[in-house]
């Protein structure tokens, strides 16, 4: 399999979106969520979308960027940062409901 690597964010939609309808979910720039970071709080947090503890020091960022490795290319893993970092590979999305 070979697999083209881009050192850079691209801009929204380069890629196919998921099945979900969703595009650039993973690998384009890490994105912010309301999250507190909780370094145990998911092993006993409601299974269904659990929010986070109600205050911490971090915040969560999800989703990888173009500079993590493998390990941090997944929705799943969660990144403890504090609130006002900024770098180019982090972002945020916005949503319309």
């Amino acid at each position: 399999m070979r697999v083209a690597a881009v050192l850079l964010v691209l801009l929204v939609g380069q890629k196919l979106p998921n099945p979900w309808g969703l595009y650039d979910v993973v690998g384009n720039a890490s994105q912010w969520v309301a999250d507190w970071f909780g370094e145990n709080y998911y092993q006993t947090s409601e299974p269904l979308d659990p929010a986070g503890p109600p205050a911490g020091r971090f915040r969560v960022l999800r989703g990888g960027s173009w500079d993590n490795g493998p390990l941090g290319m997944s929705v799943l893993t969660r990144f403890a940062y504090d609130q006002g970092t900024r770098t180019n590979s982090i972002g945020f999305r916005c949503v319309a409901e």
